[in-house]
C-alpha cells in the first residue's frame, strides 16, 4: 500500500491542479470539482506519467482519479456537521471540509451518491476500502481552497 501512497503523493506534487475561472475553461482529459464562486477545479493526470514512475508496476496502475473541493470560508452544513461529531469528535470548519472532500472523492470514485456517504460516518484516513475499491487520497489547501485528490484500485475487500 505504501507504493500507492507514493505515487498519488507524486501524481499530486507533478501535477498540480488548476483553479480557474468557469467560463473559458479547456482541457483535455481532467477531472473537474466546481466550487460555489463560479470557478472550476481541474485535476489532468496523464496516464504516461505515471508509468513512467520506476517503482510502479504496471499491472497496479490506479483504475481511477477524482478531485474534490470547496471554498474553506463557506458555512459548514450544521446537519451534516451535528451527525459527524455525533461520533464524539468536535469538529472545526477546516477539519469539517478536509473530511468533506475526502469523503467526496471516495463517492466518486467508489460511484456511491455522497447522500448516501454522508448519512454515515466521514472519511478520516487514507487508504480506506468500500463499495469495491481501494482509495487513496489527501487533502491539502491551496489559496482559499479546501482540495482533495484521491486514486482508486479495485479490491475484493472493504475494511474501513
Amino acid at each position: 500500500m505504501q507504493a500507492r501512497a507514493d505515487l498519488l503523493s507524486r501524481a499530486v506534487r507533478e501535477h498540480p491542479v488548476v483553479i480557474e475561472a468557469r467560463d473559458g475553461h479547456r482541457c483535455d482529459g481532467g477531472t473537474h470539482s466546481h466550487l460555489a464562486d463560479g470557478r472550476v477545479v481541474c485535476w489532468v493526470l496523464p496516464a504516461a506519467g505515471l508509468r513512467d514512475a520506476d517503482d510502479v508496476c504496471v499491472d497496479d496502475l490506479p483504475a481511477a482519479r477524482a478531485v474534490d473541493a470547496e471554498l474553506s470560508r463557506q458555512a459548514v452544513p450544521p446537519t451534516v456537521a451535528a451527525r459527524w461529531q455525533a461520533g464524539g469528535e468536535a469538529l472545526d470548519a477546516q477539519r469539517f471540509w478536509d473530511r468533506w472532500c475526502a469523503t467526496e472523492v471516495l463517492a466518486k470514485l467508489a460511484d456511491v451518491p455522497m447522500v448516501v456517504l454522508v448519512g454515515g460516518p466521514p472519511v478520516t484516513s487514507s487508504p480506506v476500502r468500500r463499495h469495491g475499491v481501494e482509495v487513496h487520497w489527501l487533502v491539502r489547501r491551496v489559496a482559499d481552497v479546501v482540495v482533495a485528490q484521491g486514486l482508486s484500485w479495485a479490491t475484493t475487500t472493504d475494511v474501513t
